[in-house]
């Protein structure tokens, strides 16, 4: 499956190693926060072109929160520069009127090891931010 037929190299890469393990997370994630509507997404986005830059993620969406509170909370893998030298960055970010970030990954530009690396202990963070489902204090 692809998101888009002409996308870059590094995009299809990124599909490809998270998307299935994005999927295969989902299980455990309801099983945590069963009152989180766990989904994984795949989009594109750009100012100068719809296909500058590219998200990956597992989005929770959490029922019965006061209006005042984001709703969900977020895994996101984001690369962003193609055109200019590919950036990565991935974080669990909590929707408005929060957007708190509750972990963020420390990437150089295509360091995919480095996310790699990183996605055990950011999906850990997703599962227990939206088991607690509010931002942390």
């Amino acid at each position: 499956m692809t998101v888009l037929s002409h996308t870059h190299p590094l995009v299809h890469q990124l599909e490809n190693d998270l998307l299935p393990l994005f999927r295969a997370a989902l299980p455990s994630l309801a099983a945590a926060a069963p009152q989180a509507l766990a989904s994984v997404f795949a989009f594109s986005s750009g100012t100068a072109s719809a296909f500058q830059d590219y998200h990956f993620g597992i989005s929770c969406l959490l029922e019965d929160v006061p209006e005042d509170a984001p709703e969900e909370v977020a895994l996101l893998v984001s690369v962003t520069g193609l055109d200019a030298g590919a950036r990565l960055s991935a974080q669990v970010v909590w929707g408005q009127p929060s957007g708190l970030v509750e972990m963020q990954a420390d990437l150089n530009a295509g360091d995919l090891q480095a996310l790699h690396v990183a996605l055990p202990d950011l999906l850990a963070s997703l599962q227990h931010s939206a088991s607690r489902g509010a931002p942390a204090i």
